[in-house]
């Protein structure tokens, strides 16, 4: 199998329009940039309960199919296996690209071969605005990859997963846990364990879609289960240990204050010592010190 520069490689669960649309906008930047033996798209149909079928494309793309619902994490390592690029980018079927990116991004990979994980910015995008943002965090510390790993334990300082490239080799050394959210998240915390070369490129940007019913932000319990399944793997790594869940759950407070039953029982009887350690956690890692590391 030739290598390739870049596998883009998208999961994706019924949302066929959405597919097409972004389909057709990466295969012409493809095809402008003369990128056709330099970059490759595989697309994992998660189960959908209507057979995807591709839109006609000036490029080939590998289409797969589960032949039960497994989530993304489980897509993305099953197009991962098949991946012939030096890089490899995931992407969510309903988020998009601004304009020159997919340019950009060959760019900055041919000048930096030897980068194990870049990160760009973004524009959110709701039905009325699209508002700008970058990766303050990471974009200061990139030089420090073990700060930003501390950092990941108590927040997501490297954003969606739309605005993130791996190298393959990186992500060979990886575990992809089927979490309920936070799954990008679980990616990176394990990745700068391996990544030591890291980029941050807040010029590039992808459109991420911030609106749609069946995104995981927009479920509440998933997103609050999520939080509390990372919370079990980071928790060893955390000044307060298993209290870092509380901390999840503060972060968590709008999910939690929707939900009824136990979990809201549970987050108004322990409400002060919730909010303690929130905000203890939170001093801990904004003003937490740092060596930069030796020349």
């Amino acid at each position: 199998m030739t290598e390739r520069m870049l596998s883009i490689v998208i999961p994706v669960y019924n949302r066929p329009v959405l597919l097409a649309h972004l389909l057709v906008e990466l295969a012409t930047a493809i095809t402008a940039g003369a990128y056709t033996h330099q970059v490759e798209m595989i697309v994992i149909d998660d189960a959908s309960e209507k057979a995807l079928a591709l839109p006609p494309l000036p490029v080939t793309v590998k289409l797969l199919r589960n032949s039960q619902q497994q989530g993304a994490p489980y897509s993305r390592c099953k197009g991962l296996q098949q991946t012939s690029g030096r890089f490899v980018h995931f992407h969510d079927s309903d988020d998009s690209m601004a304009a020159g990116w997919l340019e950009a991004i060959m760019q900055e990979l041919a000048d930096n071969p030897q980068t194990d994980l870049l990160v760009t910015g973004r524009y959110d995008k709701t039905r009325d605005i699209s508002r700008y943002r970058y990766q303050r965090f990471f974009h200061q510390n990139a030089h420090a990859p073990q700060r930003i790993r501390k950092r990941l334990v108590y927040r997501n300082c490297l954003g969606p997963l739309g605005g993130v490239t791996f190298s393959r080799q990186l992500l060979e050394k990886i575990e992809c846990l089927n979490l309920s959210s936070c799954q990008d998240w679980q990616m990176y915390y394990h990745a700068l364990a391996h990544g030591k070369r890291l980029r941050s490129r807040p010029d590039i940007c992808f459109l991420f879609n911030q609106q749609g019913s069946d995104r995981i932000s927009a479920h509440a319990r998933k997103k609050l289960l999520g939080h509390l399944q990372l919370a079990r793997i980071t928790a060893r790594q955390s000044v307060f240990g298993r209290h870092i869940r509380l901390f999840y759950l503060q972060t968590c407070h709008q999910p939690v204050d929707r939900q009824g039953g136990l979990i809201q029982r549970f987050y108004r009887q322990h409400r002060l010592s919730i909010l303690g350690v929130y905000l203890l956690a939170s001093l801990v890692w904004r003003m937490s010190p740092y060596l930069p590391p030796k020349k």
